[in-house]
């Protein structure tokens, strides 16, 4: 019980730390009595981690923080390039990678299209997503792969996405895929009527989709994609994965993990129950 109290506590300390973080940089929570820093990267992608009057919030963005102080380190965001993340890892650049991480996907390393969980240690899988297809309502609806053809497609670089559209194309599919820095550049390129279609998160899309600057986007329903999950991504090996694992699970059965989705309007895709994943 005691160590209970002491856990809940420390995760409270949060509280009074937060109005300290902003985005995109090497901006720090911390508390002096403490002396590990984990840094978690990330890219901005709402609502997992996003800019709101200069502060970096977000889903991913809290639980990371309640995460590493309720464990007893220092936190600190580094924005990074996507499709480095692998290097960043390996360089110790980063701790983890925590934004919206797709376990169950692949990454093409030396030109082989290889597993995700071969190339970190992933935590439990904590929220259900998809990609999808954005489109001008203008433009016409997808119903088949095929229809891609002779298209341009917008793509964050390294991301599923990307993966899903080198998918479709075949011998007889010729896609233009423009491979971009971020999801967010892909979107605002569709915005900006520079492309046809871009492929992004569903959680994503859904939140940008709210704001009236892209009210003339609309999602292609018309197209299966499979289910996604989103999980923390460590170095092979990181202990910090078990400890990770031990405090999503505390924070499922108090019901904080529910709560914070329910902020973030991810209450029907957030995973609280991770005993099928031990």
């Amino acid at each position: 019980m005691k160590k209970i109290l002491t856990f809940i506590l420390t995760a409270m300390l949060l509280v009074s730390a937060c109005f300290g973080l902003t985005a995109c940089g090497n901006s720090t929570v911390v508390d002096p009595r403490k002396g590990n820093t984990i840094v978690v990267g990330y890219t901005v992608y709402e609502p997992m981690n996003y800019t709101e009057d200069k502060v970096l919030v977000g889903f991913d963005t809290e639980l990371a923080i309640m995460t590493f102080e309720a464990l007893g380190y220092n936190v600190q965001f580094k924005c990074i390039t996507w499709e480095n993340k692998y290097i960043d890892l390996t360089e110790e650049v980063i701790d983890c990678i925590w934004n919206g991480f797709t376990s169950n996907g692949t990454d093409k390393i030396d030109n082989v299209e290889t597993p995700r969980d071969q190339l970190v240690d992933f935590s439990y899988n904590y929220m259900q997503n998809a990609q999808c297809i954005l489109r001008k309502s203008t433009t016409a609806e997808i119903t088949d792969t095929t229809q891609f053809n002779g298209k341009n497609v917008a793509v964050e670089r390294g991301s599923s996405g990307a993966s899903l559209a080198k998918s479709y194309k075949t011998e007889n599919v010729n896609i233009n895929i423009n491979e971009l820095s971020s999801q967010m550049d892909a979107i605002t390129k569709l915005n900006e009527g520079l492309c046809d279609y871009a492929i992004v998160d569903v959680l994503l899309a859904n939140a940008i989709l709210e704001q009236s600057a892209y009210s003339d986007l609309v999602l292609n329903q018309s197209v299966e994609i499979g289910v996604e999950y989103y999980a923390i991504g460590f170095a092979k090996g990181s202990e910090l994965t078990a400890k990770v694992n031990a405090t999503l699970e505390f924070f499922a059965q108090t019901g904080y993990l529910q709560k914070l989705a329910t902020k973030y309007n991810l209450a029907t895709s957030v995973i609280t129950d991770f005993s099928s994943q031990k």
